[in-house]
């Protein structure tokens, strides 16, 4: 599967510290997937490590066909809080 990035993923991604191989972990072994009516975009959302500390990346995505478009990525310490103020909002959940 082929993964593209936005520019400001491109640019989030340095600021943040995320590189590729922890989305393509987020998306293999998700924990939430969500699908956000607003950005009509898929929310993936799984446990990884930055700079030795684990937390939650939310990975913000589009499908098509053979490819997956990166519109952003972002830790979040507590995915709970994170959740509970967009789901039945914004976002709508596909799957646990």
């Amino acid at each position: 599967m082929k993964i593209t990035l936005s520019k400001h993923a491109q640019f989030k991604f340095q600021e943040r510290k995320i590189n590729i191989r922890m989305i393509e972990e987020v998306l293999e072994r998700y924990e939430h997937l969500f699908y956000d009516l607003i950005a009509r975009t898929i929310v993936a959302i799984g446990k990884i490590k930055i700079d030795g500390k684990e937390t939650n990346l939310v990975v913000i995505f589009t499908k098509k066909e053979d490819e997956i478009y990166i519109v952003t990525a972002y830790p979040v310490r507590d995915i709970e809080k994170e959740i509970k103020s967009k789901e039945g909002k914004r976002w709508i959940r596909i799957r646990m």
